[in-house]
């Protein structure tokens, strides 16, 4: 018997399910976009110099990375959401220098006789004739760590360090503005035109990294006289990490102000999705990454030179990717606002960037 031709259940005319691996690269953005970049990378590595240079030019880190074998190990995890610059340093530390004791002319270490127990009761501090207690400030510098007393601080010392933090903030913005902002135009296939990416977007940056250290400014000294509020602010400062990571990344990708950029920011990372999705799995490898690389550095010179040659490139894939995600994101809220796609059955859309999502 031959069965009718329209008997039995309609065709199925729904396209074939996507393979397991397809299905997980699209519910991963963060495997996405750095796949991406891996693809252009040859239009990219020039940008691996700017991370490079910059952990060279930290000289004390150098020194102690460069420093005889047998220090021990400085093991980091570093749970890093995404920022505009990672280097080396940032995921990995290197050793401190080991503890030489001084010597008293008769060749005996200087304190009490040997078995002598050291006085107790005292603070840390050095106490003056009126039993007041001068708090020591440590300031990590580029060229080795600087103690300074608070007691001791005056107008004039405090102008210095205010010049000395404008400078740095200028010329980081400068920097950031040319990195971020050259790696955008470079994955949208057009000249890098540094001038053009510091006029743009150096202000912003500029006052970006002012907000930043006028925040630490208002803090700071809280921490100084409450010490355990540090361990209290830990998860404080994470959820700001995580809540306005887009920021310096919108002032290029949604060519957005400062202000504009924050609110854009809290509402992306608030409503989750795909901007937390990125943050975790940038948090996961910045842990992997920070494991791996502060080995490396622990191993002396020749593991010193191969964590650096390993970072740049790295800190490089990192920031791409990030701005590419948050390009094609805010590219596609756009779209998606204005009806600028059209609904036809061709398949993909190409990005900012030429791409097309499969």
């Amino acid at each position: 018997m031959v069965p009718d031709p329209g008997f039995g259940s309609p065709p199925d005319d729904d396209p074939p399910p996507a393979a397991d691996g397809a299905g997980a690269e699209r519910s991963n953005p963060f495997a996405r976009h750095v796949s991406r970049v891996v693809d252009r990378f040859d239009d990219l590595w020039p940008f691996a110099s700017v991370p490079l240079f910059t952990a060279l030019l930290e000289f004390e880190k150098v020194r102690r990375a460069l420093g005889p074998t047998g220090r021990g190990f400085s093991i980091n995890l570093e749970f890093a959401f995404p920022t505009p610059l990672v280097t080396l340093w940032q995921l990995a530390d290197p050793p401190e220098p080991p503890a030489v004791p001084s010597r008293s002319a008769y060749g005996e270490p200087f304190g009490g006789a040997p078995g002598e127990p050291e006085p107790t009761g005292g603070s840390p501090g050095s106490v003056g004739s009126t039993g007041a207690v001068d708090t020591d400030v440590t300031i990590e510098t580029a060229v080795g760590s600087v103690d300074l007393p608070l007691g001791a601080l005056s107008l004039e010392m405090v102008g210095w360090i205010g010049l000395a933090v404008l400078v740095y903030v200028t010329l980081s913005g400068i920097l950031l503005a040319a990195y971020v902002g050259g790696i955008d135009r470079r994955l949208r296939g057009e000249p890098i035109a540094v001038g053009a990416c510091i006029v743009t977007y150096g202000p912003r940056y500029i006052l970006y990294n002012l907000v930043v250290a006028g925040a630490f400014v208002l803090v700071f000294p809280l921490f100084v006289l409450v010490p355990p509020l540090i361990l209290l602010a830990i998860p404080v400062i994470v959820a700001l990490s995580y809540v306005f990571y887009p920021v310096p990344f919108l002032f290029v990708a949604a060519d957005a102000s400062l202000l504009e950029a924050f609110r854009r920011s809290l509402e992306l990372t608030t409503a989750g999705g795909q901007v937390l999705s990125f943050g975790l799995w940038h948090l996961l490898a910045a842990v992997v990454a920070s494991l791996v690389l502060s080995l490396l550095v622990s191993g002396g010179g020749a593991g010193f030179l191969l964590a650096l040659c390993v970072s740049a490139p790295l800190g490089l894939v990192l920031t791409a990717a990030t701005v590419s995600f948050f390009r094609e994101d805010v590219a596609g809220e756009e779209a998606a606002s204005t009806g600028g796609f059209s609904s036809d059955d061709s398949g993909s859309e190409p990005d900012d960037y030429g791409w097309a999502d499969d």
